[in-house]
């Protein structure tokens, strides 16, 4: 299952809808908190993590989910992007990063990529 956490509930269906149709399985998230609640009670393979959240960021959601023992590929998205930002993410181990408006094509192949890695 993939995880998606945005605050843009309409960034979070257009993701759905786009992974669904390759195959994956999804539950979205608005908030990092229901994210991490997701994340306990739910088997995930991988995260696409927006940077800006109502009650964090993206960052802090991604230590948060590996204290909570889960290893598994993230994304960070943002409209915000920077140079600096896009570093700190790679830093952290994200796997990928993409400014928003991105091609979803290319979130997909990371994705798989990553995924395919973990098997």
């Amino acid at each position: 299952m993939i995880l998606i956490v945005d605050d843009q509930e309409n960034m979070c269906w257009i993701l759905s809808k786009i992974l669904s149709k390759e195959g994956f399985s999804v539950k979205t998230a608005h908030t990092a908190k229901e994210a991490l609640l997701i994340a306990d009670t739910s088997e995930i393979s991988a995260a696409i993590l927006d940077f800006r959240l109502t009650d964090g960021n993206g960052f802090d959601l991604f230590l948060d989910l590996k204290k909570r023992n889960q290893n598994f590929p993230c994304v960070l998205i943002t409209s915000y992007g920077s140079k600096k930002l896009r570093e700190e993410a790679s830093v952290l181990g994200f796997i990928a990063f993409f400014d928003k408006p991105f091609d979803n094509h290319a979130l997909v192949t990371a994705l798989k990529g990553a995924l395919e890695k973990e098997c």
